[in-house]
């Protein structure tokens, strides 16, 4: 009788243990990605966004005078209400502007492209109700940090701090201020790829404008992701446009034809396109030799 009452206490200790990280480890997450992954409602990188070896957000090189961006993605059990929060060390350093994603069905996925500005922090139960999407477990942002002309070159902490219940993820990033600055320049609104093209597309207009002379026709649209893509780019132009002042354009269109994998300028400008062989974020090298160049 002892051996039976002894085992039973055994199946229901192990059954406890089975079910105990089941219990506990809920899917709560809080992630931060380069502007060119966009994240669709259950927590996976759309599929035209795809990079073999995503680059990791960890201390990411800004420019002064201009704006850095990045995805924040809050996944959460559904219907669980989070509060998101932004911190910077020292503060003040930046000013910071935090837009919700809002999905759109396109080319067989769902897609963030939509930005609605929200107040931070943001209390998820405070807002609008989400999309109607069957399985959704992620609420997404853009954050655009402005770095000022005069700021210092130096290492800032940011991060974004997410409150579910009792429970709190970090995700910190150090980011660096680099001696770049952006000069003053006027942005223009110009024609935008389709929602569901690859977000990297975006980049394209202003960078095949200033490597191959191309006008672009003025056009307006919302306020969504691809804009601002293609805002970035601009001012990553702008930068350009500065280098060719002080280095020459020959030296300038060498450095960026190489960050882009091109060895030919007429031939890249007959079909521009930077992504082979170099995955979704290839335009980020582009960032990387501008930013490096200039100090």
């Amino acid at each position: 009788m002892n051996l039976v009452i002894l085992d039973m206490r055994h199946v229901i200790v192990l059954t406890i243990l089975w079910w105990l990280p089941r219990l506990t480890a809920q899917p709560i997450q809080l992630k931060i990605y380069s502007e060119f992954q966009r994240v669709d409602p259950f927590g996976e990188i759309v599929a035209v966004d795809r990079a073999e070896k995503p680059r990791e957000i960890l201390s990411p090189a800004v420019a002064r005078n201009a704006y850095a961006s990045f995805h924040i993605v809050v996944k959460t059990p559904p219907g669980t209400p989070f509060i998101l929060y932004l911190g910077q060390n020292p503060e003040d350093t930046f000013k910071l502007t935090l837009y919700r994603e809002w999905f759109t069905q396109a080319g067989g996925m769902w897609i963030p492209d939509r930005l609605e500005r929200v107040l931070e922090p943001y209390d998820s139960r405070l807002q609008p109700r989400a999309e109607d999407i069957a399985g959704r477990s992620v609420t997404a942002f853009w954050l655009d940090v402005w770095v000022p002309a005069e700021a210092r070159v130096r290492r800032v902490r940011l991060e974004a701090q997410l409150n579910v219940s009792d429970r709190w993820v970090i995700a910190p990033m150090e980011v660096r201020i680099r001696p770049a600055r952006v000069p003053d320049f006027a942005t223009s609104s110009g024609p935008l790829p389709p929602v569901e093209a690859p977000a990297d597309q975006a980049a394209l207009g202003p960078l095949r404008s200033f490597l191959c002379g191309a006008e672009e026709p003025v056009a307006t649209g919302p306020v969504c992701v691809r804009r601002f893509i293609r805002r970035n780019a601009q001012q990553d132009m702008a930068l350009a446009r500065e280098l060719e002042r002080r280095l020459g354009r020959a030296a300038v269109l060498e450095g960026i034809l190489q960050a882009v994998g091109a060895s030919e300028l007429e031939a890249w400008c007959r079909q521009p396109s930077g992504r082979p062989g170099l995955g979704a974020e290839w335009y980020l090298r582009v960032r990387d030799y501008l930013l490096r160049t200039a100090q």
